[in-house]
């Protein structure tokens, strides 16, 4: 199978050697996959340093690019290591790297600078100013978060020209990647980490008041299936479409990627007998084109079961797309050959991607009987059958009555397919390393700190009341705070998600807290930015990178333990927040979950919690601006009465966080950090059972 040209490439995933083949020979022009360590899919089969190579090799013999996901968060630790590797695959030949981690990709961006690189979806990037940032820093690339619909796309389509890639087809989250602590929190799993142990399909209630409002798999949406807009995908001019899969099986990478080819080569409404094929090979009751439709709400949801629900019925066809000796994915070349008299015969192929090589045979030697014929000789020389080629011309300037044995006219043929597959597999890149690098972070503020995030009006006015340096508001509570006067430094928090441009258009303080680096970027020109733990920093390198790109401060992400800040440098440690207090988001979801358990929106009301099997009550709380959830751990994280652990590793700015807490309670928490932040001891006042520690004392995996 030839590949159809077209400018709209389909990238396929391959979370092993099998359903790498399964990809290629049903048409992928790319493939996605992950090595050993730091891919956020550990539990695929991936790939070794030796089978990585012998990956590259199989799919650029076929025109395939590989693009590999080194894509999970690289702690402090690990970072050297990380960053070897990613010089492997630079000297491997692969293609391009997927990457998530900022503080990765700048090193990546300055000591591997020849390869492509691309923005995970990991990275959040749900916004023009995003997809501009990592233009303007030299990615190559952008996976847009998933949540976008069609008109989002189209803008950030019109106003970048970084290339884009979209998830057109399989599992979708709950929550935006890279906005999930869910699997971290409850078990220590972080799915930043690629070991998300996928809590969101469990079973759940809604509650209100102590009344269950709906039971079921209320976290666990449909799969997403976008093969009906195909045309509309295409015209948009997007770069590249991604089906999610690398731990399902080759079956399924094979049939989904087969249809998927057949509608992006000829756009049109699907057929049932593809749908159905499609749902036969993996659906959670049914698809969802609800985030790109912008439709959401129940019907995407597969509240009755977070599984698979099809029988896994597949084409008996299909196997032999991936069995061993498959080939029916071939590369495009011509062939020139020369046999004359008293010379050495030679057999020239060229393919598309300008390649040439020149194979040569024994001396030709005049015919004494029989003389061997052209046409023998040109069906000889066509027999392509069991290599990856297929021979679009052959031109053969022959002399007359010459004799030479077939077996040599074979084995020309042989040599010239076996230099050419040489050729294609070994297209490495200089193995040369581009710089050393090292990380420079500034002179950082000496004092101690303390600040604190509010929800509501009567949180931020009672808090005021308090010895705090710094008070993070929403908008809306800052307005009304106009006339403050006090010591307090008041600054605005921007949502997580902030697709509306009018989130950027007349903040009403000179200081903004945000959580994308796309934010930062727009801001920072205009207003001190500053930014929370949801930018995910781990290492020192990211936090040189936030504060080389517009940030004045950033806050670590809640995932680090001691011994991992400890890893730090002293001035990497002091120039960060560490947050100390709050029931932590675990996620920020599109789809509202109580709009799509109730039917309607409840306006931002509050009392709304999810329960689990253990009767953890989850708070579920609306964002004021618009309809996104964020679903809040049962149990706050409350360092306190351990606050001296932190002081004593160089840890200077304490941040707390206050969502559904009562204004008295806040006020009782705030004041016992004031207390420990001048050496007193502090008592828990927590409750036991009532309270968690966080990732402080066990880290994630």
């Amino acid at each position: 199978m030839t590949r159809k040209t077209n400018a709209t490439e389909l990238l396929s995933p391959a979370g092993n050697f099998e359903a790498l083949i399964a990809a290629v020979q049903n048409g992928a022009d790319a493939v996605y996959l992950g090595g050993t360590a730091f891919s956020a899919r550990a539990g695929a089969g991936n790939f070794d340093d030796n089978s990585l190579i012998e990956a590259v090799k199989y799919c650029h013999v076929r025109g395939v690019k590989v693009f590999v996901t080194l894509n999970t968060l690289i702690k402090q630790t690990e970072f050297e290591k990380a960053a070897e590797f990613a010089h492997f695959l630079h000297e491997s030949g692969v293609d391009g790297i997927i990457v998530q981690d900022a503080g990765l990709a700048a090193y990546i961006l300055a000591c591997v600078p020849d390869i492509r690189l691309h923005g995970s979806t990991q990275m959040t990037v749900h916004n023009i100013e995003g997809a501009k940032k990592l233009e303007k820093l030299g990615f190559k690339r952008v996976v847009l978060a998933r949540e976008l619909s069609l008109e989002q796309i189209r803008q950030i389509r019109k106003n970048t020209n970084i290339e884009l890639e979209i998830f057109v087809h399989g599992a979708i989250c709950c929550s935006y990647s890279g906005q999930c602590l869910f699997s971290s929190f409850l078990g220590g799993r972080s799915g930043n980490r690629g070991r998300c142990a996928q809590p969101c399909r469990l079973f759940y209630e809604l509650q209100k008041d102590d009344r269950v409002l709906k039971k079921g798999y209320l976290l666990s949406p449909k799969d997403m299936c976008l093969l009906a807009y195909m045309d509309e995908i295409k015209k948009l001019g997007i770069e590249s479409l991604k089906i999610e899969g690398r731990l399902k099986r080759p079956e399924y990478v094979a049939t989904v990627t087969k249809i998927y080819r057949k509608y992006l080569d000829n756009p049109k409404k699907p057929l049932k007998e593809d749908t159905d094929e499609l749902l036969n090979a993996f659906n959670r009751s049914g698809f969802t084109d609800a985030y790109f439709t912008g439709n959401t709400g129940g019907n995407m949801m597969s509240f009755n079961s977070p599984s698979n629900i099809s029988e896994e019925i597949f084409n008996p066809y299909i196997k032999k797309t991936f069995s061993a000796g498959a080939n029916f994915r071939k590369t495009d070349v011509s062939a020139y050959c020369t046999i004359k008299c008293g010379e050495k015969i030679s057999m020239t192929l060229c393919d598309s991607d300008d390649n040439a090589v020149t194979a040569y045979g024994d001396v030709a030697e005049k015919a004494d009987n029989t003389p061997l014929s052209y046409e023998r000789v040109y069906a000889q020389l066509s027999k392509f059958g069991s290599v990856p080629f297929n021979l679009t011309s052959l031109m053969i300037d022959m002399d007359e009555d010459i004799n030479l044995p077939i077996s040599e006219i074979n084995a020309l043929r042989r040599n010239a397919c076996d230099m050419l597959i040489k050729v294609r597999e070994n297209a490495h890149r200089d193995t040369a390393r581009a710089c050393s690098y090292g990380v420079i972070i500034g002179k950082t503020d000496e004092n101690y700190s303390l600040s604190a995030e509010v929800f509501t009006y009567e949180q931020a006015k009672e808090l005021l009341k308090h010895d705090i340096d710094i008070l993070y508001a929403p908008r809306h509570v800052i307005e009304k705070l106009a006339d403050y006067k006090g010591k307090t430094k008041l600054v605005t928090k921007l949502e997580a998600i902030t697709n509306n441009e009018d989130a950027y258009k007349n903040i009403p303080t000179n200081t903004v807290m945000c959580s994308s680096l796309g934010s930062g970027h727009i801001l920072s020109d205009k207003y001190d930015v500053f930014g929370d733990y949801r930018l995910n920093i781990y290492n020192e390198s990211s936090i040189a990178f936030y504060l080389s790109n517009g940030f004045k401060g950033v806050t670590l992400s809640p995932e680090l333990s001691i011994k991992d800040i400890c890893s730090l440098s002293e001035r990497a440690r002091s120039a960060c927040g560490v947050l100390v207090y709050g029931h932590i988001p675990l996620m920020t979801m599109k789809n509202c979950v109580i709009k799509s358990c109730t039917g309607k929106c409840q306006k931002g009301s509050e009392g709304f919690y999810l329960a689990d099997r253990k009767k953890e009550h989850f708070p579920v709380v609306c964002q004021s601006d618009s309809c996104t959830n964020l679903l809040l751990n049962p149990k706050p994280t409350y360092m306190a009465d351990k606050l001296d652990d932190l002081i004593k590793i160089g840890i200077k700015s304490f941040h707390l966080m206050f969502t559904v807490e009562k204004p008295d309670e806040c006020a009782r928490i705030c004041n016992e950090y004031i207390r420990a932040m001048r050496g007193e001891k502090v008592e828990n006042s927590m409750g036991e059972n009532n309270f968690t520690r966080a990732h402080f004392y066990r880290g994630v995996l």
